[in-house]
């Protein structure tokens, strides 16, 4: 638990996701989607977290070895493991959709 209270203190990103994992599932209570939705959800969400926490533990065992020495090895070992959270957060971005899509089109057919 220390190293989870560690990463949203010191990593915006961290706090940032764990808000917008608060607003999804608001969304979700309040357009009472179905569990296997709340399960894509819930999911999605810690996908996300988890290629974030691994993201700071590559990017913090890479500044240990090279230190403050600029490598372009290093460089591109974080831009991968950068990568690999924006990858979880498009595999989010899309489970959203299949969940939120459908209530949010008929709200929209509604006003129109």
């Amino acid at each position: 638990m220390a190293g989870l209270f560690g990463v949203y203190l010191r990593e915006g990103n961290f706090r940032r996701e764990s808000l917008m994992a608060l607003f999804v599932f608001f969304c979700a209570w309040w357009f009472k989607v179905g569990r296997f939705q709340w399960f894509i959800l819930l999911l999605a969400v810690m996908l996300v977290f988890l290629m974030e926490l691994w993201n700071t533990i590559i990017e913090n065992v890479v500044d240990l070895v090279v230190g403050q020495h600029f490598d372009v090895r290093a460089k591109r070992i974080k831009d991968m493991s950068a990568g690999a959270v924006l990858v979880a957060s498009a595999i989010a971005v899309v489970c959203g959709l299949y969940v939120f899509f459908p209530p949010l089109w008929q709200l929209v057919t509604k006003w129109i």
